[in-house]
């Protein structure tokens, strides 16, 4: 049985009502992005987020939008045909929700959520929008899932993804009409917090989970060969090797050098106070904290990855691209930039004026416009 969790007082309103459907609202990329346009849309609509486990949502939400979970917590000790039971059950809880809550559009969030919305969404007899938050590629799904994927998601009236790569991927077996490039949504309440009038430091700032992919031992080994002259880096960011990366800072004697921040809820002061910002990652769906990086005017030396810094950055324009795994170049490149103070203000400058076509009012516009087709069917 579903459980209302969270919400507002809601009053009777002629607004569309539209739903977003994700597996929890925990710390990550796409439960950020979730949010920003959830609360960007209360304007124009009557929110809800149907969660499929129960978590005290990380992200400030607008008091207007209501929040449904459909099971208390995820069970990662599932037998196989507990499995599928709770697959069955999802998709009964979405159909459930979407039913009572008398939803119009429902929009997914993220592989095995966009199939069970794709699933709910034609038995209640209503569009869905889904949303792919990484590349396909580098996904780690289960054959099963694939397989599920590829029956499914050709049934969807859009599938929205956040780079060309990825739209070409599933341009194989969904109609090309049926796919959109949204890219993410600066936070504006991140943006709002912007302070020129903190004093730069010698750090270089990473952003990102503590997880193989985002290669952050690369940056630690990297950083140990270098002429440091004061520098310092601040990785912010939680994840399952926070031990590994201290015993390697440890061993490699950078204790006084490298600081593991943890998760923050102030990650403005971070950007705010640093000089450079250094992204790592073997590949991305799409470089949330990138992008957050050069909005706050923070030159950037990012792995030129799938999929997505590439997009972003012109290389020796406002910022430097680099091979996947290099710490030859990372070296060198980090070294350009805290050797030039005035190229490190020329790279953040321009990568600071190219992030403004991300601002929250230009990407809810591009879904607004998905969202009223949808409505429109």
């Amino acid at each position: 049985m579903s459980n209302l969790h969270s919400g507002g007082q809601f009053f009777a309103t002629n607004k569309p009502k539209i739903a977003f459907i994700i597996s929890s609202l925990t710390s990550g990329g796409a439960e950020r992005v979730l949010s920003t346009l959830a609360n960007a849309f209360v304007t124009d609509y009557q929110v809800t987020i149907i969660s499929l486990y129960h978590v005290t949502p990380f992200y400030e939400l607008d008091k207007n939008i209501k929040v449904i979970s459909c099971k208390a917590a995820y069970n990662k000790n599932m037998r196989f045909i507990d499995s599928l039971s709770n697959n069955v059950f999802m998709v009964r809880s979405i159909f459930r929700i979407l039913k009572k809550e008398d939803i119009s559009v429902a929009i997914g969030f993220m592989t095995t959520t966009n199939i069970y919305t794709i699933i709910a969404s034609k038995l209640a007899k209503i569009p869905c929008l889904i949303s792919e938050r990484t590349h396909p590629d580098f996904d780690p799904l289960s054959g099963f899932w694939i397989k599920i994927r590829k029956l499914t998601y050709p049934y969807c009236t859009k599938l929205i993804v956040q780079t060309s790569s990825i739209k070409s991927y599933f341009s194989k077996f969904i109609k090309i009409n049926k796919l959109t490039i949204i890219k993410n949504p600066l936070a504006k309440e991140l943006i709002n917090f912007r302070d020129n009038t903190i004093k730069k430091e010698k750090i270089i700032l990473s952003v990102g989970r503590l997880d193989p992919v985002k290669n952050h031992k690369l940056l630690i080994e990297a950083f140990a060969e270098m002429s440091r002259d004061n520098w310092k880096i601040q990785i912010v960011g939680e994840g399952a090797l926070h031990t590994q990366l201290q015993e390697l800072i440890k061993t490699l004697n950078i204790e006084k050098s490298v600081e593991l921040i943890g998760s923050v809820d102030c990650i403005q002061d971070y950007y705010s106070k640093a000089s450079i910002f250094a992204f790592t990652s073997n590949f991305e769906g799409f470089p949330n904290a990138l992008i957050e990086a050069m909005a706050f005017g923070l030159p950037c030396v990012s792995t030129n990855c799938p999929s997505g810094p590439s997009e972003i950055i012109n290389d020796g324009e406002n910022g430097f691209l680099i091979p996947v795994d290099d710490k030859n170049m990372l070296k060198r490149k980090l070294e350009i930039l805290m050797a030039q103070p005035e190229l490190r203000e020329k790279f953040g400058s321009s990568a600071k004026a190219s992030t403004t076509m991300f601002e929250i009012k230009h990407i809810s516009e591009q879904w607004q416009y998905l969202i009223t087709q949808a409505l429109q069917r």
